[in-house]
């Protein structure tokens, strides 16, 4: 399968054409049709088959589907309207946007907005972002689109260009972090890419319909990346399962799985669900609609817009606003003290309970400094600023603790992890001179 998508398309419609036009031929000459009736019969017949193929994936992935919880059962018009608008949207990219599609990228030199790197899945190219293009731009949002190139490869072998590609759109932009929106097997390529070089430079992974657990259907797909994507007994084969494993809590919170409940590729529909990662469903969207769809396009939109440029190496901060700064503490009470102390100081001051909470705030925040405290259920103080190393690398991290022989904290001094360590209980002015002489910091190396 080493043809590209773009080249396949094009002689596939070079087979409809002439399936029609026999069709046609043949009842213009041997049944006395009129000319006008026998091309319309025979684009009719080939849209009809068109049809029978695209209700056909409806049918199999009934055979794998997933409960659909009450709330998303359609009724008969609803349910006429999801398999009219896949069929119509199935149609306009397999024979106008896709085999005319080619890589894209558009840079605006005044945005601000965080860069966007578009990867399309299984059999399609750039052309499938078609519909989402307009909107980007109009948000002035710089992008760049890849062709997952050759069709049938392996999803391992489409890592580097991907680093390719978010070295390019970095450098064109200035930018340290990008997101990346993609479609079904794209965001399995995106995930892959991220086990390989890491979540330093991911600002989002927003997946449309990925099997991210396999699909059923995949078993009737050539290539070694539908083999990638199938389904073992029920279960997710071998190799989704290490990319699975592979990841930590902190990567798993960069990202977003939009799906629907009505994927006729993606069954069981629930494969999309990633524990960890922020999931939205939908219903009412079939697999290849779900980019054109004007709700998912306008959720896409909602997340891309809920981010932060980081516009220098390390993720720089805007001078025109306060800088945030993260309290994290398991006890109430102390967390409350420590808010009390440090309010009025010019910080934009936002609070977590626990190590999952502050992971989850460090996704969607520019964080200047995180002050933790280390002896807390489910994760230590020492093992969340390990990972808030890696999601804002350029913050200033301050431990907490009045176990000061552990063995851990000196570990999180020495490796980086943490910045500095203050003991437990604090001073108001010493923790507050150290806050202070922490902005310097973040002016040389960002957030």
């Amino acid at each position: 399968m080493s043809m590209s998508a773009r080249r396949m398309l094009q002689w596939l419609l070079v087979l409809q054409a002439v399936g029609a036009a026999g069709i046609a031929l043949a009842g213009w000459r041997w049944f006395d049709v009129p000319l006008w009736a026998a091309l319309a019969l025979g684009v009719a017949c080939v849209a009809l088959v068109r049809l029978a193929i695209n209700m056909n994936n409806f049918v199999l992935s009934a055979c794998f589907a997933s409960p659909t919880p009450p709330e998303f059962h359609l009724g008969p018009g609803a349910r006429l309207r999801l398999l009219a608008e896949e069929f119509r949207t199935s149609m306009l990219y397999t024979s106008w946007f896709m085999p005319r599609g080619a890589p894209c990228r558009h840079i605006d030199p005044e945005s601000s907005a965080v860069p966007v790197l578009l990867v399309h899945g299984y059999g399609c190219n750039s052309g499938y972002w078609s519909y989402l293009l307009p909107r980007l731009e109009r948000n002035f949002i710089s992008y760049a689109g890849i062709d997952l190139e050759p069709v049938g490869g392996a999803i391992d072998d489409y890592v580097p260009l991907i680093e390719g590609a978010v070295d390019q759109l970095c450098a064109a932009t200035g930018a340290s972090q990008v997101a990346i929106v993609a479609h079904s097997m794209g965001g399995l390529v995106a995930r892959a890419w991220m086990r390989v070089h890491g979540s330093s430079r991911v600002a989002r992974i927003i997946t449309l319909g990925t099997p991210h657990h396999g699909t059923g259907l995949a078993s009737f797909g050539l290539g070694a990346n539908a083999a990638q994507m199938r389904r073992v007994k029920g279960a997710a084969c071998d190799w989704l399962q290490e990319l699975g494993s592979a990841e930590d809590a902190a990567q798993r919170l960069l990202i977003t799985s939009i799906f629907s409940h009505h994927d006729n590729i993606v069954s069981p529909q629930t494969s999309s669900i990633l524990a960890g990662a922020r999931n939205i469903a939908l219903g009412g969207v079939g697999h290849v609609a779900l980019g054109c769809n004007g709700r998912v396009l306008d959720t896409v939109m909602e997340e891309l817009g809920a981010l932060k440029c980081r516009t220098d190496q390390d993720g720089g901060v805007d001078d025109g606003a306060a800088p945030v700064l993260l309290l994290v503490d398991d006890d109430a009470f102390m967390l409350a003290m420590l808010d009390e102390t440090v309010q009025g100081q010019g910080w934009r001051v936002l609070s977590a309970g626990s190590g999952a909470d502050a992971l989850a705030v460090l996704a969607r925040e520019r964080v200047a400094v995180i002050v933790s405290d280390h002896l807390m259920p489910g994760m230590t103080g020492a093992a969340l600023l390990a990972q808030a190393r890696r999601l804002a690398p350029g913050s200033f991290r301050i431990l907490l603790s009045g176990a000061q022989d552990d063995p851990a904290i000196a570990a999180a001094l020495a490796s980086g992890d943490a910045d500095a360590y203050q003991a437990k209980p604090w001073r108001a002015d010493a923790l507050l001179a150290l806050l202070h002489g922490a902005l310097p910091v973040q002016g040389t190396h960002g957030v």
